[in-house]
Order: structure tokens, then C-alpha cells, then sequence
């Protein structure tokens, strides 16, 4: 079978090995599509050569068909699937609190463990959900970021009537938006690249765009009291600086995107206003049935933000297209 291995900062080689056999419990997966998202780019840029081994298989975005899987495990021949890619120790604190996902042996498949830029794939059937037949396979790839969204915004506790404004209109931005205004709040995304403004647009979502101030917008949208909500989903210096000038008396700010360095917060406005500030990471199982109910019902559309389907090998190109993103939202792999 074809498989996609990491060879270094810039680069993936694809190259031939054996089919793997699976184990107890483990079903075998025959891969449709992987999706690329920021995790990928900072493995790309060699960020996370501290997780990640020369030789290993990316992707945790993994869409697949089951090939076999164990008698009595609840999946057949033929079941479309996704993976959840959390795997935990199952007895250290942050599991015994029921943050299994903060797991602190926390290890995540296609990051730390072999993921899914590969033809076949076995993986244990506690790790796959099935995907529902109204779903097309290009939806299906993008439900993994749905369940960030969904997690986040469920972290964030958006409710009906909320203002909502989400600083970063990439993927996870884009998707945060939509499950917010799926919960009946008014949200407003911030985002700079002219592509993903015109799709956030068609998608119905009102947004900020390059040169408008988003504290002074926030002023004038809500009269000087800020907004319910703000999501940091950039990862950039001025929205984390903004961040807390937006927001209103005890309202709630969400730090989802990575930051791999240090950033400057105004944190006399966490002070005046008594904000909270938390942070948003991967997802429970119940962000991902939430997700796949979302997908499924049309609430939520993932389809259009679908930019480009490329092959295995195109993998590296793939990457400077995402990190590059000129004209693009979400990159596939299509296996």
C-alpha cells in the first residue's frame, strides 16, 4: 500500500510498505480522505519535532470505509467511518476528572502515534464513529473540525441571543461561527484573507474584514457594553491583544488557536471587567456525536468549505497550498 511519511521539516515521501494486519480489536480501515489543518502546518514547519518521528504517518482528519473489523464490535464490512484520534492513559487525573482528553500521557493518532496519510489503516473500534449516508465523503472529512467547533463553542457556553465574535475566519473559525449561529447567537467573524471572506459570506456569516477595527466595530455593534463571547482563532499577536477589549462584564474569551510563543494580553480588562479566560483544546465524545448530528441534519454545511482534493503524493504541495492560503479554506488528501 501507498503511505505518506514525514522526512523532516518541508517534506513527506511517499513510498510502498505492506498492508498492516490488524490486532485484537483493532478493525482494518481502507482511507478515503484526510484533511489538512493547522496541527499538520506546524508539523510541516517542523514545530513539533518533539512529538512527531522522522518516518511517522501523519493525519488525524481520517474519513474511511471499514474493511473488517471484530465479530460483535458493533461495525461491519463497508460502515463509513471516522476516527477519533484522542488516545489516554484512561487513570491519571485529568481522565479520573472526566478530561480524558487532556490526558497527561496524552497521545494523539497522526501526531504522536501513526495516523492516517496511508491506504489501509487498523485502529481499535472504540476510536471510530459511523457516518450517517446523507453525509458525502468530502462533508464526512471535515466532521473532526466540527467537533473542535463544537467542543469550543460548548466550552464557551454560547446560548441563544449571544453576540458572538470570532477573531480568525480559517477552518475552525469558520466552523465556530456557524455551531454559534446554529445555537441562535449573532456572530461576527474577523478575518483578513479576501477567498475566506467571500466564502464566510456565502455561507451567511457577517464578518470584519481587513482594515476594520474590531474594537471600535464591537463599540458601535453593541453600544460600548462588548459582546457575550470572543474566540481567539488566529493565533496572531493583535487579536490576542484585542481579545480582551471586546468583550463585555463577565463575558467569556476562548483561546483555540496554538500559540508557540509568549503573547502580550491586556489583562487590566480582565481585571475591571472580571472576564474569563480559558482555553479550548481536541474534543469529548460528545462534541463529535453532536458534530456528526449537525453535519448530518444540513444544520451545519461542511461541503463548501472544501477547497481542493490532491493525491498522497501531492502531500508536501498540499501543505504550502494550506500554509500559503492565498485561496484556500480546507485541503483534503483523497486516498
Amino acid at each position: 500500500m501507498r503511505a505518506s511519511f514525514y522526512d523532516g521539516p518541508g517534506r513527506f515521501a511517499t513510498g510502498s510498505v505492506p498492508v498492516p494486519a490488524p490486532t485484537r480489536g483493532e478493525a482494518l480501515l481502507r482511507v478515503r480522505r484526510v484533511g489538512i489543518c493547522g496541527t499538520d502546518l506546524h508539523i510541516f514547519q517542523g514545530h513539533l519535532d518533539h512529538r512527531v518521528p522522522r518516518g511517522g504517518v501523519i493525519g488525524h482528519e481520517t474519513f474511511a470505509e471499514v474493511v473488517e473489523a471484530p465479530k460483535d464490535s458493533g461495525f461491519v464490512a463497508g460502515d463509513r467511518v471516522v476516527v477519533e484520534p484522542v488516545v489516554c492513559c484512561g487513570a491519571c487525573r485529568a481522565c479520573r476528572m472526566g478530561a480524558s482528553y487532556l490526558c497527561y500521557s496524552l497521545k494523539v493518532l497522526g501526531v504522536d502515534l501513526p495516523g492516517g496519510m496511508r491506504e489501509y489503516y487498523p485502529v481499535t473500534t472504540d476510536h471510530l464513529l459511523k457516518v450517517p449516508d446523507a453525509l458525502g465523503d468530502d462533508a464526512a472529512a471535515v466532521i473532526e473540525p466540527l467537533a473542535v467547533a463544537t467542543h469550543d463553542v460548548t466550552r464557551a457556553g454560547v446560548k441563544r441571543g449571544d453576540r458572538v465574535l470570532v477573531f480568525g475566519g480559517g477552518p475552525i473559525g469558520a466552523l465556530i461561527g456557524l455551531v454559534c449561529r446554529q445555537r441562535g447567537a449573532e456572530v461576527v467573524v474577523s478575518e483578513i484573507n479576501e477567498f475566506r471572506l467571500g466564502l464566510l459570506g456565502t455561507l451567511g456569516l457577517e464578518t470584519l474584514g481587513r482594515g476594520r477595527d474590531a474594537v471600535k466595530f464591537v463599540n458601535e455593534w453593541t453600544d460600548g457594553v462588548g459582546v457575550d463571547v470572543a474566540f481567539e482563532v488566529t493565533g496572531r499577536p493583535e487579536a490576542v491583544r484585542a481579545v480582551t477589549d471586546v468583550v463585555r462584564v463577565w463575558g467569556t474569551i476562548s483561546i483555540v488557536a496554538i500559540h508557540a510563543e509568549p503573547m502580550a494580553v491586556n489583562l487590566y480588562q480582565m481585571f475591571a471587567r472580571e472576564l474569563t479566560m480559558h482555553g479550548s483544546r481536541l474534543y469529548t465524545r460528545a462534541a463529535w456525536e453532536e458534530a456528526i448530528r449537525l453535519a448530518a441534519s444540513g444544520a451545519v454545511p461542511l461541503a463548501p468549505l472544501v477547497s481542493r482534493r490532491i493525491p498522497l503524493e501531492a502531500l508536501t504541495e498540499g501543505m504550502q497550498a494550506a500554509l500559503g492560503g492565498a485561496n484556500v479554506m480546507k485541503v483534503l488528501v483523497e486516498l
